[in-house]
């Protein structure tokens, strides 16, 4: 069974179109479900709890990127669960990531059910598709007997599983969530004349699997997929195989 989960900004009238178009097709394809509308007053996690309970066994985001990177990490919590994806928005990342057309043209993706198992990153207890970043000054990263920091103030730290928002000047090629591994990267920055931070250099990548986060002075906050989850210190690893996710024969991995 399917359990479409839309994004709040969809019950805006504009969207009644295409929201049409693509519960007709899904219909025509045989795969139409319950529809879980979000609100600021419904817990995504106990709306899937509850999902999961009635046999729901595919989880679909409609809407934009933060929808399906929120739906995927509750999804986590659920080994039966598959995760899918119809994009609503024309410059989303994950779409292009995975392969997936935008609008009903996804319903076909779905439909085919092409599934690949990714990694998933975890700091402490929470889970993140995507990256971590940092907010915060003096942000280090320990593994393997190593230390890793910016070596000056324009520089920035990240953590990246696939690596698609967090990245300051939005250079980087997409990680693999596919290698059982996450990817520490270094960025040195600098201004344009425009004021807007641009590579001042190669970026520096350091694999890993396990790896503690520490900072000196205050705690820095700890931001997973964009949404704060901790403080430092913390633990970060990858669980190699987490998400199934439905992609597309065009995906980037």
């Amino acid at each position: 069974m399917h359990w479409y989960v839309y994004e709040e900004s969809l019950n805006d009238k504009k969207f009644a179109t295409e929201l049409s178009k693509i519960e007709s097709r899904l219909a025509d394809l045989e795969i139409k479900g319950r529809i879980c509308r979000l609100s600021v007053l419904k817990n995504l996690s106990e709306a899937l709890r509850e999902a999961v309970s009635q046999g729901a066994e595919t989880i679909v985001a409609v809407g934009s990127d933060q929808c399906f990177l929120q739906t995927a990490v509750a999804a986590a919590a659920f080994p039966s669960v598959t995760v899918g994806f119809i994009p609503m928005d024309d410059n989303s990342l994950f779409a292009s990531a995975f392969g997936l057309p935008i609008g009903d043209k996804a319903c076909d993706v779905l439909a085919q059910r092409l599934v690949k198992k990714i990694d998933l990153g975890k700091v402490n207890q929470n889970y993140f598709v995507d990256a971590l970043s940092f907010s915060g000054e003096q942000v280090f990263l320990e593994f393997a007997g190593y230390q890793i920091s910016p070596a000056s103030s324009e520089a920035v730290l990240s953590v990246r599983n696939l690596g698609l928002t967090a990245f300051a000047s939005g250079a980087q090629k997409m990680a693999s969530p596919t290698d059982g591994k996450l990817e520490a990267v270094i960025e040195p920055l600098k201004k344009n004349w425009l004021g807007k931070m641009k590579l001042s250099g190669r970026p520096s990548v350091f694999p890993f699997r396990r790896a503690r986060i520490v900072s000196k002075g205050e705690p820095a906050s700890i931001l997973a997929d964009g949404r704060t989850v901790a403080k430092t210190p913390a633990e970060v690893t990858v669980e190699p195989e987490k998400l199934k996710v439905i992609v597309g024969p065009q995906r980037l991995f």
